[in-house]
């Protein structure tokens, strides 16, 4: 019995022994993990900081803010107008009517009561066809409200600005003279102007459907052409 006692408290403080060894691994262990976490922290942090050196910063391009779109504002717009009107007017300085002049009877190389002219070299029904239709107009330019001066460049420019596009038969209208004292003076004129043109081989008074007394169809040579082929 006694030896049964014996081996039984044996077995207990055994037992108490693995606990208490258990006891001590587990808190040795929670010991180094803690002092690994210690050490291993300012370890990591240079690691960090050494591997940071070598890593250059990403260098953003700025971004180029876009144009203010300013609005236009009211003499802007008026200075801009004014300009066209200028330029459509006559009013701005150039050299295309130089050499054409405002005096000179030409009457006496007209034909058809003073309403058609015909180059010399051209053929002399040139006017009659012109007048009938035989070429489409290509362009138009009026004169209505412009003075001598403004009218006489207006007409050159437009002559010379239609050759170099390959227009070659044109209207002009420069009024019949019912409500202004000035418009006969340009229709007038504007015949004297178109005789002194050496690019004109021809013009007449148009049909009555296209402005008849007010207006005069225009036929030019363009560079290089003989006479005008009919279209």
């Amino acid at each position: 019995m006694r030896g049964n006692k014996a081996g039984l408290a044996d077995l207990k403080r055994l037992q108490t022994q693995l606990n208490d060894e258990r006891q001590r691994k587990e808190a040795a262990e929670k010991v180094a993990a803690v002092e690994r976490a210690r050490l291993s922290t300012p370890d990591d942090v240079a690691a960090f900081k050494r591997a940071m050196q070598t890593v250059a910063p990403i260098k953003q391009t700025p971004r180029r803010a876009a144009p203010v779109q300013r609005p236009a504002t009211a003499a802007g717009v008026s200075e801009a107008i004014a300009s066209r009107r200028a330029h459509a007017q006559g009013e701005t300085p150039r050299r295309a009517d130089q050499g054409v002049s405002d005096g000179g009877d030409v009457a006496h190389l007209l034909s058809e009561n003073g309403t058609a002219f015909v180059r010399h070299d051209a053929a002399p029904d040139t006017a009659r066809n012109l007048k009938r239709g035989q070429w489409r107009v290509g362009a138009e330019l009026d004169l209505h409200g412009l003075r001598v001066e403004q009218a006489r460049h207006a007409v050159i420019s437009f002559l010379d600005e239609c050759l170099e596009h390959g227009i070659r038969c044109v209207r002009i209208v420069h009024g019949k003279g019912y409500n202004s004292g000035l418009e006969p003076v340009l229709k007038d004129k504007a015949r004297t102007w178109l005789v002194q043109k050496k690019e004109v081989m021809a013009f007449s008074e148009a049909m009555e459907r296209e402005g008849g007394a007010g207006a005069l169809l225009v036929l030019m040579r363009l560079p290089g052409e003989a006479v005008p082929a009919a279209r």
